[in-house]
């Protein structure tokens, strides 16, 4: 018998083949550089793909791979190949000037935050752990709620370190259909 889940799973499959042929015949071209590799968009479409050089995010990709409903904190992940160290992804959008201005002045106290952390060794502290001591007070409810996502959303992967890993900052936050989403982690 034919399952909607087999169906689903075929219209996925040649989504990705068709994707990778794309990619195959170099119809993309150069978007950005990031910190641990490089980002391209595919030629009259609405997506990128990423080679990295981090384990890491390949990792999360893998997780989030077709799962937005679960993981939409993330930029939804339409393919991922970790033995590559690749992964394609919708583009986002550019953050709301005000918007932006507020993850700035969060991520700024979340510094001051980690500097004042003397129990704890370097790159041990997380966002988290910053939003639930203190952070939330001075914070926009928007990006709050974000975060408490966010932060759901990293334990839900299953992902060891990755609260203290994860590689957040202003850059890394834009919109898709007008919601916060983390582009890199």
């Amino acid at each position: 018998m034919i399952t909607l889940k087999n169906i689903l799973n075929e219209i996925a499959k040649d989504e990705a083949d068709r994707l990778l042929n794309k990619i195959k015949n170099k119809e993309y071209s150069f978007f950005k550089r990031g910190d641990n590799g490089k980002v391209y968009r595919l030629n009259d479409e609405d997506l990128l793909f990423k080679i990295t050089t981090e384990p890491d995010e390949t990792a999360v990709a893998d997780v989030i791979v077709g799962r937005y409903g679960e993981f939409n904190a993330f930029i939804p992940v339409l393919y991922s190949d970790s033995k590559k160290s690749m992964y394609v992804m919708n583009k986002a959008e550019e953050l709301p000037p005000a918007m932006k201005h507020e993850i700035e002045k969060f991520y700024e106290r979340f510094k001051e935050f980690t500097r004042q952390q003397t129990d704890r060794p370097s790159g041990e502290t997380s966002i988290f752990d910053y939003l639930n001591a203190d952070g939330a007070r001075d914070t926009h409810p928007t990006l709050v709620s974000f975060l408490r996502a966010l932060e759901g959303q990293v334990k839900k992967t299953g992902i060891g370190d990755l609260d203290v890993s994860l590689d957040f900052k202003p850059d890394n936050l834009m919109t898709w259909n007008g919601n916060l989403v983390m582009i890199d982690w």
